[in-house]
């Protein structure tokens, strides 16, 4: 595959992690993972006509289709499947192979005001500044929406369980649509919700993505959170153990 110019504008991302099992390239959810950078390759590209939306999602599942011998191959990793727009204004993709980052069990999150993306729907265009926003503040950001509730972390999906013991997803459409997330939601009910960061401060919250799975959340803007359920955490970490789906 041909190297992209510099002067090029991320339009999407879709990073995922691999393991190697038995001799067997593995990702945890990857049909979800596929579907999902097709699905946004689309949004990106906006196409007008149903034909060229269709033409486009056949374009992203072939790209996808032809990388994942060659993720197989990398082995263990943090690969990222990206659309590009280039400086001439035609689309292209590309694959990152990328190492995989050490792996964490918990995570702090830090309440990030009045920081806005102008795609929160779509992986890929604030990869820069949100990274830039963690470095920043020394911890995982915590994007809220305009009326100060939470949205999404930086790099991370929230779910928060009550004292009453229900679980929730935050009610908020304007972030990226989180396959950790689906995933968990298919082995524990989980119902949209509001909630402030100082709400959330009474809950016990877990921060999940792709390359960590679930990290409970220690403190946020701080405070000391509540402790996980362990029994809980262990039962849905299992559950996300038994998402991983052979490569080739």
């Amino acid at each position: 595959m041909p190297a992209l110019p510099d002067d090029r504008e991320l339009l999407v991302a879709d990073s995922f992690r691999v393991r190697v099992r038995d001799g067997r390239a593995e990702a945890r959810g990857l049909a979800a993972h596929l579907d999902r950078f097709a699905a946004t390759a689309v949004a990106a590209a906006q196409p007008t006509d149903p034909v060229d939306a269709a033409a486009t999602a056949a374009g992203a599942r072939a790209f996808s289709a032809a990388a994942l011998p060659r993720i197989a191959a990398y082995g263990a990793g943090f690969p990222r499947l990206e659309l590009w727009r280039t400086a001439t204004g035609e689309v292209a993709y590309d694959l990152a192979l990328r190492p995989l980052p050490e792996l964490g069990d918990t995570i702090e999150l830090r309440s990030a005001g009045s920081f806005a993306l102008a795609q929160p729907r779509r992986k890929g265009p604030g990869i820069s500044r949100l990274a830039d926003l963690n470095r920043a503040l020394g911890a995982e950001a915590l994007l809220l929406g305009p009326a100060g509730h939470a949205r999404e972390g930086a790099t991370t999906s929230l779910v928060f369980w009550d004292p009453a013991g229900a679980g929730h997803v935050i009610a908020d459409r304007e972030r990226v649509a989180s396959v950790t997330e689906l995933l968990l939601g298919r082995a524990a009910q989980l119902t949209p919700a509001a909630a402030t960061p100082a709400e959330l401060r009474e809950q016990e919250v877990w921060a999940v993505n792709a390359l960590h799975g679930i990290r409970p959340v220690t403190r946020l803007d701080g405070v000391a959170l509540r402790a996980p359920d362990t029994e809980r955490l262990r039962r849905l970490r299992d559950a996300l153990d038994r998402c991983w789906e052979p490569l080739q």
